[in-house]
């Protein structure tokens, strides 16, 4: 009996003359046709078709999976995204023409995210700078006023492999005065030097900064050997985090009258690509990007210096003696950085602290609190 139903059902199997194929969900099921009945079948024959009802909800056409399985994410309108990061929002949307997949995607729109600056050049010239200042007090008598011009050039040679450069700096630097009545000072004050930097990584993530400086610096009206003069700088650079901080230790070599060695060391901290902080002595600085685009950033900025030197020069009683000037500044501004080191900025500040001594003590005097204006701009 058993043999007698497989072979029954393997007969009906054979029978149907080919897999039955479902009509697509947008066509309701009307009716379902039972396959034809074969010879096989000994019963009684079927008086009409089998008819399949549905239910009235089922003959809806097809709208798609319903909304709680996962599917393509719907991306809010453009003027409603967010900002990316301080200085980037969707005013900076850049069209697909002017990526790689402009000739894909011709009427796309992407966030153009700016490109990684870097502060040097790759090659042999690396910058070229020039910047004026302006103190105040300029039209007292009783005080001391003074406009500064500065420029330098900045090459770079192998020393002996391009990741160890040798920075060759050729500088001048010229400060006109005016005043004071109270003591006698040149009407200029010339600084001109050629630095020489190197900067090898020693060890892995260890760098040196090694610098010297011949200097002269004088009125051009004696010839005293004390307008020449050396300077120079040791710092050991340590990138505990690559990119976000760096530890930095050593001791400048001023050689001026008044300070000849001072310890120099902090560290420069850059918590995100908008924030850097540069906790450095004897220069701290703190820096806040604010906008961004292609090829440049901006910048707010607070830092702190001092200002000075010693100079050879010729008194009014043609005696030779040294002038020594020192200040200290807080300034604040803004600047544009440019791939390669290039930019230009602008500070303004507060210079206090402010003192005129003579090698041989005849002169000597403290000038008035002043404001202090600067600009540069770097190629």
């Amino acid at each position: 009996m058993v043999w007698a139903v497989a072979s029954y059902s393997g007969l009906a199997l054979l029978a149907q003359d080919s897999p039955r194929r479902l009509p697509p969900p947008e066509v309701p099921l009307q009716e379902l046709q039972t396959p034809p009945t074969g010879p096989v079948f000994q019963g009684p024959a079927l008086d009409g078709p089998i008819t399949v009802h549905q239910n009235p909800t089922d003959t809806a056409p097809y709208s798609g999976p319903p909304a709680g399985i996962d599917g393509p994410e719907r991306l809010p309108p453009i003027e409603t995204l967010p900002e990316v990061a301080p200085g980037i929002g969707p005013e900076d949307l850049v069209p697909f023409q002017d990526s790689p997949l402009g000739p894909i995607l011709p009427d796309a729109e992407y966030y153009g995210m700016p490109q990684k600056l870097t502060p040097y050049k790759n090659g042999f010239f690396q910058k070229l700078s020039l910047s004026a200042a302006w103190f105040g007090n300029s039209g007292d008598p009783e005080d001391l006023g003074a406009t500064e011009i500065e420029t330098f050039l900045t090459v770079a040679l192998p020393a002996p492999i391009r990741e160890w450069p040798l920075l060759i700096t050729p500088g001048y630097n010229v400060a006109y005065l005016t005043g004071p009545s109270v003591t006698d000072v040149p009407p200029r004050l010339h600084f001109a030097y050629v630095e020489f930097a190197w900067v090898p990584e020693v060890i892995h993530r260890y760098k040196l900064y090694l610098a010297v400086a011949p200097s002269v610096l004088s009125d051009f009206e004696t010839d005293d050997a004390d307008a020449f003069r050396v300077t120079g700088k040791a710092l050991v650079l340590f990138d505990w985090i690559p990119g976000r901080l760096q530890l930095r230790a050593g001791v400048l070599y001023l050689n001026r009258d008044n300070i000849r060695l001072l310890p120099a060391g902090g560290v420069i901290w850059t918590p995100n690509d908008w924030m850097e902080y540069e906790l450095f002595f004897p220069k701290p600085k703190a820096s806040l990007r604010f906008n961004v685009g292609p090829g440049f950033e901006d910048w707010l900025f607070a830092t702190a210096e001092f200002g000075g030197n010693t100079w050879a020069i010729e008194r009014a009683s043609g005696e030779h003696d040294n002038l020594t000037y020192l200040d200290y500044r807080i300034l604040s501004g803004v600047e544009r950085r440019l791939n390669g080191g290039a930019g230009f900025r602008l500070e303004a500040g507060y210079v206090f602290g402010r003192s005129v001594e003579f090698a041989s003590g005849v002169g000597n005097f403290d000038p008035k609190s002043t404001i202090l204006i600067r600009g540069a701009i770097v190629f």
